[in-house]
């Protein structure tokens, strides 16, 4: 008997619908990754246009240079114009050496807000399963292999076994450093910069592999962070209006509560330290026992960009 809450697929916000299930060539994103491509599109945006230009720049072999292009896309870092390759917006605010906020990935909040980006817009079908789908602390390996497949097949088609199991291990190797230390290449044994953020661990109760998602309070986890994905969250769940309510920010599908696995006590310490940031933010009862995040001057999202840049 499945004991696993899920979220209703009829209330699938196109936010985090799985589209991608391969691609990464087997390898988990590594540190120094996501600045590495950020900087060689920005020298040269043609530098995928050629095989050969693209190993002697990034200085990797034929397969990794494929998996850091992926990577780049996946987290909203790059995104393709045809043959070109170009930096988005986040990535310049994020990673550029001039304006960007964190250029070296020093700061576990940059780390965050890529996971929200991977979560939320990148469409992979194992990180919408794991962080978008499930609600349980707890859930068998099998059943989340279970949950990729059903999702490919309702969205964009059947995928293998064997293609479901290997993305899920990439799901896995990124965020889980005990089960990432078999990686054999040299470069790949950089480890993962979002085992650190402690979101997602494997343990084998009874001899059953299971994944652990951890919730509560986040190291890192800031309020400029929570700003960055409430004003996202904002836009697609509310737009135009004045309040986002607390039900929203935390049970909504795609949402900062289900993709930080957050618990309610720790988003409201969160939610004050927005509003004490900012002049224009606050908040107060919904008038039916519950809470709301109000903005006071112009919209709430753009308030909220404000605290997050």
């Amino acid at each position: 008997m499945v004991t696993v809450m899920e979220k209703a697929e009829k209330q699938v916000d196109p936010r985090g619908r799985p589209r991608v299930f391969s691609g990464h060539e087997s390898f988990a994103v590594r540190y120094g990754w996501l600045p590495k491509i950020y900087e060689a599109v920005v020298r040269d945006p043609e530098i995928f246009a050629d095989d050969e230009r693209a190993i002697l720049t990034l200085g990797l072999g034929k397969n990794m240079v494929r998996s850091v292009r992926f990577w780049g896309e996946a987290f909203g870092i790059t995104q393709a114009q045809g043959r070109l390759v170009r930096p988005t917006e986040f990535g310049r605010r994020l990673l550029d050496p001039d304006i960007g906020v964190d250029p070296y990935l020093e700061d576990a909040g940059a780390l965050w807000r890529l996971h929200w980006q991977i979560t939320v817009h990148g469409g992979l079908g194992a990180w919408s399963a794991a962080f978008l789908t499930v609600t349980d602390v707890e859930v068998t390996r099998k059943r989340l292999l279970d949950l990729i497949v059903a999702s490919a097949a309702s969205t964009r088609g059947a995928v293998n076994a064997a293609t479901a199991a290997a993305h899920l291990e990439m799901l896995v190797r990124t965020y889980d450093a005990a089960a990432d230390r078999g990686a054999a290449v040299l470069e790949d044994t950089l480890g993962s910069p979002f085992q650190e953020l402690d979101l997602l661990r494997t343990a084998a109760p009874g001899g059953v592999p299971t994944i652990r998602l951890n919730r509560g309070r986040k190291r890192g986890l800031d309020r400029r962070t929570l700003a960055f994905a409430l004003a996202d969250h904002w836009r697609a769940a509310a737009p135009g209006s004045r309040a986002l309510t607390m039900r929203s920010i935390m049970l909504d599908r795609v949402s900062p509560g289900s993709v930080f696995r957050l618990d309610e006590a720790t988003m409201h310490e969160l939610l004050e330290e927005v509003c004490d940031g900012s002049t224009a933010l606050a908040l107060r009862s919904d008038g039916i026992g519950g809470l709301e995040l109000v903005c006071t001057g112009a919209e709430g999202p753009q308030e909220l960009e404000k605290l997050a840049w």
